[in-house]
């Protein structure tokens, strides 16, 4: 896990910390936020109403006793943390997962007919029905709100690990 920890901090997360994935805040405001504040919704296997709701995703937060967060200030947070789930995967943490930030960006658009990159995709965690805010906060982190155009903002990314 520490290899995990070094990659997310030699490509800009600060900071990565192990969490106890019972900490992680979920809620059904999330989901409606996306719903009613993303263009993304209905649109990306990877979003609602696809993703997975806020009590599936706090019966998976409870099945695993060790979870990562980490901060970036630029975009990749997903990328980051499907890489680090899949070097955790293949280190033996079978059941490794990872949640990302904001909509899938794998593709331009999404395929209606299912998933290009089922291998590489990750729901994110807002989409999920957690708090980000609230479990950003809880942790420490601070987070901000988006107040103008190119003002620098975070990206948060979790991995599962068990």
């Amino acid at each position: 896990m520490e290899a995990c920890l070094e990659y997310l901090r030699e490509n800009g997360a600060d900071p990565a910390i192990v969490i106890d994935p019972h900490t992680v805040i979920t809620a059904p405001w999330p989901r409606l936020r996306c719903q009613f504040g993303c263009e993304s919704y209905g649109h990306n296997h990877c979003c609602p109403p696809e993703a997975p709701d806020y009590t599936r995703t706090r019966a998976v937060l409870d099945s695993y006793s060790t979870a990562i967060l980490f901060r970036i200030h630029h975009y990749g947070a997903s990328r980051m943390a499907w890489e680090c789930a899949r070097r955790l995967f293949l280190a033996g943490y079978y059941k490794a997962l990872a949640f990302g930030s904001g909509p899938c960006k794998l593709c331009p658009s999404c395929d209606p007919a299912g998933c290009r990159f089922p291998g590489k995709a990750i729901p994110s965690m807002e989409g999920c029905g957690i708090d980000v805010f609230a479990t950003a906060r809880a942790h420490g982190l601070e987070i901000h709100t988006l107040r103008e155009m190119g003002e620098e903002h975070s990206h948060f990314g979790l991995i599962l690990v068990e």
